[in-house]
C-alpha cells in the first residue's frame, strides 16, 4: 500500500538515511576548535614576540637582503655587460682593421710606404755620397798641389843626385857588366840542368804509365774471366736446382700414385669386411628364428586360449558400439526433424515480416529519391563552393608568391645594387682616406710621394674610380642627366669611424717592461699599452659564492636594512612591555 507524504518529510527522511552524515558532536567540537584558533590569532596579532610576527619580521629582513643583493647584482651585471660590450667593440674594430690591412690594396699602400722610406733613405744616401765626393775632390786637389810641389822639389833633388851619381854609375858600370855576364852564365847552366831533369822525369812517367796500362789490361782480363766463371757456376747451379726440382716432382707423383693405390686397397678391404659382418648377422638371425619356431606346444595352447578370449571381448565391444551408434542416429534423426519444423516456422515468420517491411521499403524509396536529389544538390553546391574557394586560394597564393618574388627581387637588387655599391664606396673611401693619411705622413717626414701616388693610381685604374670621358654630342641630347663622377677622391661628407675607447690600463708599464707598439705606416713607434693581467678579485661574485642571487659587495655598497617596526600591544588583559605608556 503506497504512503503519501510531503516533500519536506521525504527530504528529512532522505537526509537521515545518508551514510556519510557526520556526528553533530564532532561538528560542534570542530567549530569550537576553529573558534578558539581564530580568537587566539586575533589576540596574538599585536604581540611582537608571537611566532607570526617574528616570522613576518624575518621574512621582511630576508626580502630586504634579497632586494639589496639583487640591486648589487644588477649593478655589477650592468657594469660587466658594458665592459664586455666595450671589449667586443675593441675586438671587432681590431679585427676589421686587421682584415682591412690584410687586403691587397692596403698591402700595396704599405709596400708603397716602405718604398717611400727606401727612396728617402736613398736620397739621403745620394746627398751624403755627393758631399763625400766633393770632400774627396777638394782633398784630392789639395793633395795634387802638394804632390806637384813635392814633385818639383823631388825633381830638383833628383837632378842633383843624378849629377852626383853619374860619376858613380860610370865607375860601377864595368862591375855591373861583369856581374851580369856571371849571372847569365849561371842561369844558362841552371836552365840546362832543369831540362835534363825534366827529360828524366818524363822517361820515368812514361814507364809508370805503361806499367799502369799493363796492370789495367791484366785486371780487365782477370775480371772478365771471373765474370765468365761466375756465369758458368750460376748456370750449373740453375741446372742442378732444375734437376733437383724435377726429381722432387717425380717423387711427389710416385707418392701420390702409391697413396691412391693404398686408398683403393683399403676401400676394397673395408667393403669386404662390411659384407662379412652383414652375412654373419643374417646367419645369427636365422638361427634365432629357427629356435623360436621349435617352441613348446603347451605354450601355444595357452596363447590360443588367451587369443580366443580377447576375440570374444572384442566382438562384445563391437556389438555395444553398434547399439550405441543406432541409438545416436535415431536421436539425431529426431533432432533433425524438430529443427526442420522450427526452421519452417521461422521462415514463415520471416516471410510475414518481409511482406510487412517491403511495403515500408516501397514507401521509403520515394522519400529516398527526394533525399538523394537534395543530397546531390548539396554536393553540387559544396563543389561550387570548394571550386570558388580553390580559385580564391590559388589567386591568393599566386599574389603572395608574386609579392614574395617581388620582395626577394627588390631585396636582391638592393643587396647586389645599392647596398653593394655603398659597401664598395665605403671601402674606397676608407682606403683613399688611409692613403691621404699616408701621404700626409710622408709629407711631414719629407719622403717622396711617387710610390704612394702610383699605388693609388693603380687602385683607381683597377676599380675604375677615375671619371669617365664626356659623352659624344650625339648622345648628350638623349642623356642630359649623365655627368662623369670622380671616385678617386673620398666623399666630402665621409668621416672615418672613430676607434672605440681604449681599455683602462691595469698597471702602467715601466721603461723595461714597455713593449714596442704597433706602427701604422712608418711613423715613430710608440709603446703599446700592456696586456691586461688576469687577476681574480675578491668581489667577483662567481668566486665569492654560488650565483644564487644573494651576492653583494660589502666594500662598495654596505648593506642597509629597513628599521624594525614595533607594533604596540592592544590587548587589555595583557601587561607586557609593549603596552603604550600613558602619562
Amino acid at each position: 500500500m503506497p504512503i503519501v507524504m510531503g516533500k519536506h518529510e521525504w527530504d528529512r527522511i532522505h537526509e537521515w538515511t545518508k551514510t556519510d552524515r557526520e556526528d553533530p558532536e564532532i561538528v560542534r567540537r570542530r567549530d569550537y576548535i576553529k573558534y578558539l584558533d581564530t580568537t587566539s590569532r586575533k589576540m596574538t596579532k599585536s604581540w611582537p614576540n608571537s611566532l607570526e610576527n617574528v616570522n613576518k619580521r624575518n621574512e621582511e629582513l630576508r626580502q630586504a637582503r634579497i632586494q639589496v643583493a639583487e640591486q648589487a647584482n644588477t649593478k655589477f651585471y650592468t657594469k660587466y655587460l658594458r665592459k664586455k660590450k666595450e671589449e667586443q667593440e675593441r675586438l671587432m674594430y681590431s679585427a676589421r682593421d686587421v682584415v682591412f690591412k690584410n687586403k691587397d690594396a692596403p698591402k700595396q699602400l704599405l709596400s708603397a710606404v716602405i718604398e717611400t722610406v727606401i727612396l728617402k733613405e736613398r736620397e739621403v744616401q745620394v746627398k751624403f755620397l755627393n758631399a763625400r765626393r766633393e770632400e774627396i775632390a777638394a782633398q784630392k786637389k789639395k793633395d795634387d798641389d802638394e804632390i806637384i810641389r813635392q814633385a818639383k822639389e823631388f825633381e830638383e833633388l833628383q837632378e842633383l843626385r843624378k849629377r852626383r851619381r853619374r860619376e858613380v854609375n860610370l865607375k860601377h858600370q864595368k862591375d855591373i857588366l861583369d856581374q851580369a855576364r856571371e849571372v847569365a852564365e849561371r842561369n844558362r847552366i841552371e836552365y840546362e840542368t832543369e831540362l835534363n831533369l825534366q827529360k828524366i822525369d818524363n822517361i820515368k812517367a812514361n814507364e809508370q804509365m805503361e806499367a799502369i796500362k799493363e796492370f789495367e789490361e791484366k785486371f780487365k782480363l782477370e775480371e772478365k774471366a771471373r765474370i765468365f766463371r761466375d756465369i758458368d757456376r750460376s748456370r750449373k747451379e740453375t741446372l742442378a736446382r732444375r734437376r733437383e726440382q724435377e726429381a722432387r716432382d717425380k717423387m711427389d707423383d710416385r707418392l701420390m700414385e702409391v697413396l691412391l693405390k693404398s686408398r683403393c686397397r683399403i676401400e676394397q678391404r673395408r667393403k669386404k669386411t662390411e659384407a662379412d659382418v652383414k652375412n654373419e648377422k643374417l646367419r645369427v638371425l636365422e638361427q634365432i628364428s629357427h629356435r623360436l619356431e621349435s617352441g613348446d606346444a603347451a605354450r601355444e595352447a595357452k596363447e590360443q586360449a588367451i587369443f580366443d578370449k580377447a576375440v570374444a571381448e572384442k566382438n562384445a565391444q563391437d556389438q555395444a558400439r553398434l547399439d550405441a551408434q543406432r541409438k545416436k542416429e535415431e536421436m539425431f534423426r529426431q533432432q533433425k526433424v524438430e529443427s526442420r519444423q522450427q526452421f519452417l516456422r521461422e521462415q514463415e515468420q520471416k516471410l510475414h515480416e518481409f511482406n510487412t517491411t517491403r511495403q515500408w521499403d516501397i514507401m521509403n524509396r520515394f522519400k529516398n529519391v527526394e533525399i538523394y536529389q537534395d543530397y546531390q544538390e548539396k554536393i553540387r553546391e559544396e563543389k561550387k563552393r570548394k571550386i570558388k574557394e580553390y580559385r580564391e586560394d590559388i589567386l591568393r597564393l599566386w599574389k603572395e608568391r608574386v609579392d614574395r618574388d617581388a620582395k626577394e627581387r627588390d631585396e636582391s637588387r638592393y643587396f647586389y645594387g645599392e647596398l653593394a655599391e655603398k659597401k664598395l664606396r665605403d671601402a674606397d673611401n676608407r682606403l683613399l682616406t688611409h692613403a691621404e693619411h699616408l701621404l700626409q705622413e710622408a709629407r711631414e717626414h719629407g719622403r717622396p710621394e711617387y710610390a704612394l701616388h702610383k699605388a693609388i693610381d693603380n687602385y683607381c685604374n683597377l676599380y675604375r674610380l677615375y671619371p669617365m670621358p664626356d659623352l659624344p654630342k650625339s648622345l648628350q641630347e638623349h642623356m642630359r642627366e649623365y655627368a662623369p663622377r670622380d671616385g678617386s677622391r673620398p666623399d666630402p661628407g665621409y668621416r672615418e669611424p672613430p676607434p672605440p675607447p681604449p681599455a683602462p690600463p691595469v698597471n702602467q708599464p715601466t721603461t723595461f717592461t714597455a713593449q714596442p707598439g704597433k706602427r701604422d705606416g712608418m711613423q715613430t713607434a710608440t709603446p703599446a699599452p700592456p696586456a691586461a693581467e688576469k687577476k681574480e678579485k675578491n668581489e667577483d661574485y662567481k668566486r665569492s659564492a654560488p650565483a644564487n642571487g644573494l651576492q653583494r659587495k660589502n666594500i662598495e655598497e654596505p648593506l642597509s636594512l629597513p628599521p624594525i617596526s614595533v607594533v604596540p600591544c592592544t590587548t587589555e588583559a595583557c601587561r607586557c612591555e609593549l603596552k603604550p605608556k600613558t602619562k
